[in-house]
């Protein structure tokens, strides 16, 4: 196994712990302090993920659904995906270059809207193509989407703001620093176990090898008897 601090994939991994700590840590003050810089968060990263989960149902969508009203069902949800999340991270951008900016502060005013609308035509889609165009689907994927119409409404019906959302991503920018740190410090452990029991292994090797090598027999050191004089000696008397 080789040593951790040695593989970029681990340095990696502190750097982004530090940086989701220091981003988390930031959240948090700004929230108390201001809006400027949780406003700007809350809003980029709401649209990159909408966009993002659009782009990513595009092509598969596109493959899998066998009809062509099905098709254009979703083809209409990810162009409102898309343009939710235009919309947002636009408002971010402008945000941090003018804090005053009217239309960030309408996008960051009714952003549990723009939330309900994303989740609104997702459901919408869903049971359009498996109730109208009879596309396949499962138990889980249903429940699924009855939970989003419950949360939908939940959504709508509580006034909460993006700094609600501000905390969230904190907490959660806090907690995958965490586990990014324990992942690698349990990286390190299992090297040091690794190379524990390889020097185990190697100790019960050599005890062994020496454990195989046999004494030498006695015969092994028996020297041949030699007679005083050999039988063709002549005796003169």
């Amino acid at each position: 196994m080789k040593n951790p601090f040695k593989t970029y994939s681990f340095w990696v991994k502190i750097i982004a712990a530090a940086l989701l700590i220091t981003l988390g840590v930031w959240l948090i003050i700004d929230v108390n302090t201001g809006e400027k810089f949780s406003t700007f968060i809350v809003l980029m990263f709401t649209g990159l993920v909408a966009g993002v989960f659009a782009l990513i149902r595009a092509i598969p969508l596109m493959r899998t659904l066998k009809t062509g009203k099905g098709r254009l069902t979703c083809i209409i949800e990810i162009a409102v995906h898309l343009g939710l999340a235009a919309a947002m991270i636009f408002a971010a951008i402008a945000k941090i270059s003018n804090e005053e900016s009217d239309f960030a502060d309408f996008v960051y005013k009714y952003y549990r809207f723009a939330i309900a609308l994303f989740f609104y035509t997702r459901i919408v889609s869903y049971f359009v193509c498996t109730v109208l165009c009879k596309e396949e689907t499962d138990k889980l994927k249903f429940w699924i989407h009855i939970g989003l119409i419950t949360l939908t409404c939940v959504i709508c019906a509580i006034d909460f703001k993006g700094r609600t959302i501000a905390w969230i991503i904190s907490v959660l920018a806090l907690f995958c620093s965490a586990f990014l740190i324990v992942e690698g410090g349990m990286g390190y452990n299992r090297y040091r176990k690794s190379i524990s029991k390889e020097r185990e292994e190697k100790k019960q090797e050599q005890v062994s090898d020496d454990e195989g090598l046999e004494a030498p027999s006695d015969e092994e050191f028996i020297i041949p008897m030699v007679d005083d004089e050999p039988e063709d000696t002549i005796h003169i008397s």
